[in-house]
């Protein structure tokens, strides 16, 4: 059995290195690009990372039937001239890091799996962009941007050719696929496909204006998709959702500001994302303090959450941050010592501001409760300063 992926590219230079390191990550033996003529470093740095470029093509507008009809193409040629069995084919856009939501790779889970289950299917997890740096070159950008939505949106990106059997398509931007009459099982909701549309801010406005902005001949990117949304809802005035994100882009980011700090869980298993380096020492170049707090703090790991948010707690101006991380650091002192959780949590009961207090209040709450963390052993859940600064 292979894994191999294939994606198309359009001046991706920011997050395409972590996309073809994260494939190789989750067992691909290959990663093929597309490039759709970029004009930044995209294709350069794919291939560092260790992808192919399987082919190239020129578009006026952003076509997803031309780039998923290229796709195929390098899907049915390798397997035309492959030996193998059985190729499982990963379908993704250079924004898109699918996971099993368990211990497992996507190749180990596609190896115990029955050989009559022919795709498998996923929902799109939107990452929201919280703090900076929002995302850093060669690193996962879950490990920057935590926070996620769980859309109704899903797609079927992984598809198995089998030898002398006739060929499944991809369609629809990977939404669907097409076969030649014959029944294909599919494995239903077995990926989280991680989504970051947005990057760091300036990066994201550019890319976006990119697509929007007219031409010299009074034509956009955009056109084509434009057109769709105007006859698929009957109305010339309609656009695609790229428009809408473009004007929304700046918003987003400042209304997100505060949200991780009082997130209690994330929706999906951030311990379970497929790394390609050890992520409980994340001490690189231009991550900050509050990244590193919140990382380690879903990785389960408080001591070193409580290290690095006591450190932000002495240089924060942001008073609302501060109550905030205040409250971070009790959760995080709450399993190894709950009187000291609760006494730093108790000025915060008195905040003026209501979202915080009651905030705090609800983690008062749950500290207090003898049987909260019953179910988690807190020395396994408290580790050793000196296991990670030897």
């Amino acid at each position: 059995m292979l894994l191999n992926a294939v994606m198309c590219v359009w001046n991706e230079e920011d997050i395409i290195e972590s996309t073809v390191k994260h494939l190789f990550a989750q067992g691909c033996s290959n990663v093929f690009i597309v490039d759709n003529a970029s004009t930044d470093k995209t294709v350069d740095i794919a291939i560092n990372a260790g992808a192919i470029l399987a082919d190239s093509f020129e578009s006026k507008y952003f076509d997803d039937m031309q780039k998923i009809s290229h796709l195929n193409a390098v899907v049915l040629n390798y397997n035309k001239h492959s030996n193998e069995d059985c190729i499982w084919w990963l379908y993704v856009d250079a924004d898109e890091f699918p996971n099993i939501d368990c211990e497992l790779h996507i190749i180990d889970f596609l190896k115990s799996l029955d050989s009559s289950v022919k795709a498998i299917s996923g929902y799109m997890f939107d990452h929201i962009p919280t703090h900076p740096p929002y995302s850093i070159p060669g690193y996962h950008p879950a490990d920057f941007m935590q926070l996620s939505t769980k859309t109704h949106t899903s797609k079927i990106p992984l598809l198995r050719h089998d030898k002398n059997k006739p060929p499944l398509y991809s369609a629809g931007g990977a939404h669907t696929f097409a076969t030649c009459g014959e029944y294909m099982s599919t494995a239903l909701e077995a990926l989280n496909i991680h989504h970051f549309n947005y990057r760091i801010q300036e990066n994201t406005l550019r890319r976006l204006k990119q697509l929007l902005m007219q031409n010299e001949d009074g034509t956009r990117r955009i056109d084509l998709l434009d057109n769709k949304a105007q006859l698929h809802k009957k109305n010339a005035n309609s656009k695609s959702m790229y428009h809408e994100r473009y004007n929304r882009t700046k918003l987003i980011y400042n209304e997100s500001r505060y949200k991780l700090l009082m997130t209690d869980e994330l929706i999906y298993s951030y311990n379970n994302i497929t790394r390609w380096y050890n992520p409980h020492k994340l001490e690189i170049t231009d991550n900050t303090l509050l990244n590193q707090g919140l990382h380690y703090f879903f990785l389960e790991n408080y001591d070193l959450a409580l290290f690095k948010l006591s450190d932000l707690l002495k240089i924060i101006n942001d008073y609302r941050m501060q109550m905030l991380i205040t409250i971070k650091i009790a959760l995080c002192l709450s399993f190894t010592d709950k009187k000291e959780a609760l006494f730093v949590l108790q000025p915060l009961l008195k905040c003026s501001d209501t979202e915080i207090r009651d905030y705090a209040e609800k983690q008062f709450v749950r500290i207090n409760d003898d049987n909260v963390f019953s179910t988690k052993d807190s020395k396994q859940m408290t580790f050793s300063m000196q296991t990670y600064f030897r």
